[in-house]
């Protein structure tokens, strides 16, 4: 199941060309080996068809997971990919407590429509 974004906030730089956006995402479902599916087009704040130029997704719970964001093709199919503590992909299968209950935090930069 891909994981869900909910943008709490979206700012515009001084200049107008870029776009900030910070939320959280929720994962429910299962993880699949080489990660979850994070979708962007169904955002509304994204002011183009283009991806982020920058994305990061972090725990803000002081969980031992880490989440790293892989870039897509299109904004509908970028992933998210989990490690464990050490380093270890997490195991494709239903997420653990760890994840389902953390604030998992995103942040991006997306060029804004000129």
């Amino acid at each position: 199941m891909a994981l869900a974004l909910t943008v709490n906030q979206f700012d515009v730089d001084a200049t107008g060309k870029q776009v900030y956006a910070v939320g959280t995402i929720t994962a429910s479902g299962s993880y699949a080996t080489g990660g979850d599916t994070l979708d962007l087009s169904n955002q509304s704040f994204i002011p183009s068809a283009q991806l982020p130029k920058q994305a990061s997704i972090f725990s803000q719970n002081g969980q031992v997971f880490s989440y790293v964001f892989i870039r897509g093709a299109a904004l509908n199919n970028s992933k998210v990919k989990i490690y464990q503590a050490g380093g270890t992909e997490l195991a494709a299968g239903a997420y653990p407590a760890g994840i389902t209950g953390d604030i998992i935090a995103f942040s991006a930069t997306y060029p804004k429509l000129q």
